[in-house]
């Protein structure tokens, strides 16, 4: 009840904020969404024992988001201060010697991952004329598909997925989430996004779905390894920002993709430049 509860009062917030509002407030909502799943992505390294530089990360992540919407800031600039300044920052400190490459390997992997993943969110939103479209197929793909895999599982599993690092994912939920992505991908062709053509629709709506599966089981097998249920108790019924939003995440990049070879006719690519 908590989990749908939170859904049904951030729903019209999250509607209004993608469909509505200023491109700059979305962009905002997603850098604060992004620095507080970063926040959650150390706070698992510092459980395992490992010294990060919070702070510095938090300031390298959000560089990297704005590079990927003001378009006289590189984001490769902001990929080689992440690798320049969080292994230099371990240079000057006391770190113990023997915990240094696990501790700034954590620290630049957690900064890249949240930085590139979310700024690839914003330019998905800002760089097409559908962009608000896309953001609402993404999230109702893979926020739905989840729903119906945990529905599904939970009513006809008996399969487990990955028992090494999710044992309550079962192959019966995949099939589940699978065809309930689809069958909303299709729900949203049909009503308000006919410029995605219905071939690709269900394509996309297969490979959302199963990409999903693995942001999520990514960031399990992070949890795991840090004995932690959920990444933060900030999202009631949900975890964290970072338990919210793995799969939008990982997904948000292969949708790009997808987009922009659909309009180009599968013949170029590009996300990292104007």
């Amino acid at each position: 009840m908590k989990r749908e509860l939170t859904a049904f009062i951030a729903a019209p917030l999250a509607i209004w904020i993608v469909g509505w509002a200023n491109p700059y407030v979305f962009d905002a909502a997603i850098a604060l969404i992004a620095a507080l799943a970063l926040y959650e992505f150390l706070v698992l390294g510092e459980k395992k024992g490992y010294r990060l530089p919070v702070a510095l990360c938090l300031v390298i992540m959000l560089f990297i988001v704005a590079a990927f919407i003001l378009e006289s800031v590189s984001v490769e600039m902001g990929v080689f201060v992440a690798l320049l300044l969080i292994p230099a920052s371990y240079v000057v400190s006391r770190v113990d010697l023997e915990k240094a490459l696990p501790s700034s390997a954590i620290a630049v992997l957690a900064t890249l991952y949240v930085g590139m993943l979310g700024g690839s969110l914003i330019r998905l939103h800002d760089d097409f004329a559908d962009g608000a479209k896309l953001v609402f197929f993404l999230l109702l793909v893979v926020w739905l598909g989840d729903a119906g895999a945990y529905y599904f599982g939970r009513t006809f599993g008996k399969h487990q997925l990955s028992p090494r690092i999710s044992p309550k994912k079962t192959v019966e939920g995949l099939v589940g989430g699978v065809a309930t992505s689809v069958a909303t991908a299709l729900i949203i062709h049909f009503t308000f996004f006919r410029n995605f053509p219905l071939i690709h629709t269900i394509i996309a709506g297969t490979v959302l779905s199963v990409a999903g599966v693995v942001g999520d089981l990514a960031e399990s097998m992070w949890k795991r390894s840090a004995d932690v249920k959920d990444s933060g108790t900030l999202i009631p019924g949900h975890g964290g920002f970072l338990d919210r939003f793995d799969s939008i995440f990982y997904t948000t990049p292969i949708l790009y993709a997808y987009w922009f070879l659909i309009l180009h006719d599968f013949k170029s690519f590009k996300i990292m430049s104007a």
